[in-house]
């Protein structure tokens, strides 16, 4: 388990360089009109690259006074609750391209809700039908910034 957990936190140093190497390359800094467009990544990637070189210095630390533990990564029986996050997540990102996100997350919210949450339908229907709604109202209506209407989003419209 210690292997894992040392190349994770390697893995975060890298993503952290590379997050502020290409900020860099955009521009960083604070300009005439405000921040460049690389001024938050860089600063993500500089906290990226700090929590991420502490966790890994502990764990080369405990890795030499310790050695290899013959722990498992994933304990007995933990995969199930992990599969019933992953899969209804990526079953919603495959039904945002076909949908659109509010047909998705309108199915997400009742599946999960019913499936996981064991919620009565008395809860489940008003949720997962006022939320996607609230989102296309305050989104695409009001700000008017449109949210993914995947391939058959462009056959839904609401009036209002």
């Amino acid at each position: 388990m210690r292997k894992a957990e040392l190349f994770t936190s390697l893995f975060f140093v890298v993503i952290g360089i590379i997050t502020i190497v290409d900020a860099v390359r955009v521009g960083f800094q604070w300009g005439s009109s405000g921040p460049e467009s690389g001024w938050f990544p860089f600063y993500l990637g500089v906290g990226t690259l700090i929590c991420s070189g502490v966790i890994t210095v502990e764990n080369l630390a405990r890795f030499k006074k310790e050695g290899a533990s013959s722990a498992r990564l994933i304990p007995e029986g933990a995969l199930t609750p992990i599969l019933w996050v992953l899969l209804p997540s990526v079953g919603m990102v495959l039904l945002t391209e076909v949908l659109g996100l509010h047909a998705a997350a309108a199915v997400f919210l009742a599946f999960y809700m019913r499936a996981v949450g064991k919620i009565g339908w008395i809860t489940v229907v008003p949720v997962s039908t006022l939320t996607p709604l609230a989102l296309y109202v305050i989104f695409d209506r009001a700000f008017l910034i449109p949210l993914p209407g995947g391939m058959l989003g462009k056959f839904i419209h609401l009036p209002f």
